[in-house]
């Protein structure tokens, strides 16, 4: 038996495939950006309003507070509470182990609750 996709969902209503108006917070950079949010399954297309795109894995995709929905990028695993794993790029043929920089590849999105009923 095949499993099924797991949808994103707030309230328990499917909102896969829409796209939403929202803010992302980037707390590598500490900026705060507009953009326009499409959830596909377990993960977040942010949209931004200077042409850039970014993916992002979330937490989960059950939404239960749309001011405060996580996601990653650059390959991060979060493994609970503090700590997080994070994949190395050696494509650079640098051979010393990645310097770990706080918070990177860490977003919080933030959507108006009326725009997704």
């Amino acid at each position: 038996m095949a499993n099924a996709a797991i949808a994103a969902e707030y309230r328990g209503i499917n909102i896969d495939g829409r796209r939403f108006a929202g803010k992302v917070y980037s707390y590598e950079t500490g900026g705060i950006f507009d953009v326009k949010v499409e959830f596909q399954n377990k993960k977040a297309v942010l949209y931004f309003v200077n042409g850039g795109q970014q993916t992002l894995r979330l937490k989960r995709a059950e939404i239960r507070d749309p001011r405060n929905i996580v996601g990653f990028s650059r390959g991060f695993l979060n493994l609970g509470g503090i700590f997080s794993v994070s994949a190395a790029d050696d494509s650079s043929g640098n051979t010393e182990p990645p310097r770990p920089r706080p918070f990177e590849g860490f977003w919080r999105i933030t959507l108006n609750e009326v725009d997704l009923r």
